[in-house]
């Protein structure tokens, strides 16, 4: 007769023990660790992570099931490793963190990522910010920081009358950066009434409008803020700014004021360096012209003329050029009204209005001082020609910058300058044209396949199979909504289009003979593209449109009658990139 094993003696014993390892493994609390663990986990994925895969249209699905798996894996981890729960645990805890920081380092090395919308982790910002925003009670509406040559402003008391225009120009700031802008204009448009615009993508967009008051009272706090003098409502003032939320990095600005006969000018410059801080092979230019450009710099002989519309990117493209140069081997240095930033090596000499010499006067003075370069960067005169044509040509290179928008327009205004069409020719070695049209957002650009007819009538290769258009809008759960990226408008950014035209003695006989016609027939010749031509190998490689192309093409008011030294009252004030 067999016995039943008892619980509690004999086999038993074993039994028991079984059951007491078995209880030790569930442990009430981790369960409850193990939850806790997911749980925090799960809501950092779903409520920011998967929100900012849609807000900057990153592959959600890839990431989703990079995030599912992460959880598959750490559940498996802790549940079924033949180990002590305080040894798998901490490894759960790894392959999550681990997860969420692979992520976290996707987000901010995306191209689709504005520099903004980047994570940082800075305990001493974070704790500025706290601190900050106490101090903000007693100012609520004030969240900016705007510091001038003599420190940041002080926040108004909310009572106090400076309260009201502080939240204006915090207003107009946060909006220009907002909008990706990268210049306020304030100026009149009417009897008391002032137009407050933002360049966004070199196209001007309307921002508000204000009654003189109001825009003036703005106008004087930016001015007292750079550090400017607000009783000169005449002179052309130039001062710096920085500003930007309590506790984060601020943004430059230089602000420019000018008085003019309807009333007072202001701009604000966003990120003056930046904007012409780019390298000659980042400008736009094809790779032809890139290998003509660098010819032109080595050749480091006679006048290149740089044309260019204002705001046309001029600036940035006689900066790129200079960097070319060797500043260290040779004696290299700039004539500017304005300052955009700082060439490393580079003698950079200011021109200021109502100084003691003539603009002329100064440039002749630097060219008599045997100079290996120099970048003129306006041709504010007729007598500027004139020094630039009698400089010792076969010892210093010259660049000139002229306010017009086209290689021909440029050569024939600057003959005529001269007041010598032989002289001029003789001077001229080279002659680089460009505009700026918007670069399609790459985020959203929509491809089409065009039809001969368009093909044809655009001048391209029958076997070209796609160009692309703006949008705007990106599809989500197939449904339309705005892109984040471009805001809506299509566009980000900016291409330069370039007519880069080496000149040689046959050409300076066409020039010397006034034969335009002639001349553009050995530009063609020689495949060097018009810009027509190099806009049109924009667009087939998918960086702009053809609209675009179109809008930049068009002719530009008062172009055709510019002269050396005009410009339009609003331009006065505005430090133009180019």
């Amino acid at each position: 007769m067999m016995m039943e094993p008892s619980l509690t003696g004999g086999d038993g014993s074993g039994v028991l023990a079984m059951l007491g390892a078995g209880l030790t493994l569930v442990s009430w609390y981790k369960p409850v660790v193990v939850v806790l663990t997911l749980t925090v986990w799960a809501w950092v994925v779903s409520t920011i992570y998967d929100k900012d895969t849609a807000r900057w249209y990153l592959p959600r699905e890839m990431w989703n099931w990079a995030h599912f798996l992460a959880g598959v894996v750490g559940v498996v981890v802790v549940v079924a490793l033949p180990m002590t729960f305080w040894v798998t645990w901490p490894v759960m805890v790894g392959v999550l963190a681990a997860d969420l920081i692979g992520y976290a380092v996707y987000h901010n090395t995306s191209s689709k990522v504005p520099a903004n919308g980047k994570w940082t982790i800075n305990i001493k910002e974070m704790q500025a910010r706290m601190e900050s925003r106490k101090k903000q009670k007693s100012t609520k509406g004030i969240t900016l920081t705007i510091k001038g040559p003599d420190g940041a402003m002080k926040a108004p008391e909310k009572e106090a009358p400076e309260f009201e225009i502080r939240v204006w120009v915090e207003e107009l700031l946060e909006g220009l950066v907002e909008a990706r802008g990268t210049q306020m204009d304030i100026q009149p448009i009417g009897e008391n009434r002032y137009g407050i615009s933002f360049m966004v993508d070199g196209v001007r967009k309307a921002a508000e409008k204000a009654h003189s008051n109001k825009a003036v009272a703005i106008i004087d706090y930016l001015k007292q803020a750079a550090g400017l003098d607000t009783e000169d409502r005449r002179r052309r003032l130039v001062g710096e700014i920085e500003f930007g939320q309590h506790g984060s990095p601020l943004h430059d600005a230089r602000v420019t004021s000018a008085g003019s006969s309807k009333g007072m000018l202001l701009s604000v410059l966003l990120d003056p360096v930046g904007q012409v801080a780019r390298s000659l092979e980042e400008l736009g230019m094809h790779e032809n012209q890139l290998k003509v450009m660098i010819g032109l710099v080595g050749e480091a002989k006679g006048a290149v003329l740089l044309a260019g519309l204002a705001h046309g990117g001029r600036t940035q493209t006689l900066y790129a050029i200079m960097k070319k140069h060797d500043a260290y081997t040779s004696n290299v240095q700039t004539i500017e009204t304005d300052l955009q930033g700082v060439i490393e090596g580079v003698r950079q000499n200011r021109w200021e209005s109502g100084g003691e010499a003539e603009y002329s006067t100064t440039v002749r003075s630097i060219l008599r001082r045997d100079p290996d370069v120099v970048g003129i960067a306006d041709m504010l005169d007729e007598a500027t020609a004139k020094e630039v044509s009698r400089a010792d040509h076969d010892r210093t290179r010259t660049y000139l910058g002229i306010k017009i928008g086209g290689a021909l327009q440029a050569i024939q205004l600057y003959a005529r300058a001269v007041g010598d069409q032989k002289l001029a020719a003789e001077s001229l070695h080279g002659v680089v044209s460009q505009k700026l049209v918007r670069k399609l957002c790459s985020n959203c650009r929509t491809p089409f396949k065009p039809t001969p007819e368009q093909l044809k009538k655009l001048g391209l290769p029958k076997d070209t199979k796609q160009l692309f258009r703006k949008s705007g809008q990106v599809l989500v759960k197939e449904k339309p909504q705005t892109c984040q990226v471009c805001q809506g408008a299509g566009f980000f950014g900016q291409l330069g289009v370039f007519e880069v035209h080496e000149i040689d003695e046959k050409q300076r006989k066409l020039i010397a003979q006034n034969d335009l016609t002639g001349l553009r027939a050995t530009f063609r010749q020689k495949k060097q593209q018009s810009f027509q031509h190099a806009a049109l190998q924009h667009v087939v490689l998918g960086n702009t449109s053809v609209e675009e192309v179109v809008r930049v093409s068009q002719p530009s008011g008062g172009a055709k009658k510019a002269s050396p030294g005009a410009a339009k009252p609003a331009e006065a004030a505005a430090p133009s990139k180019g």
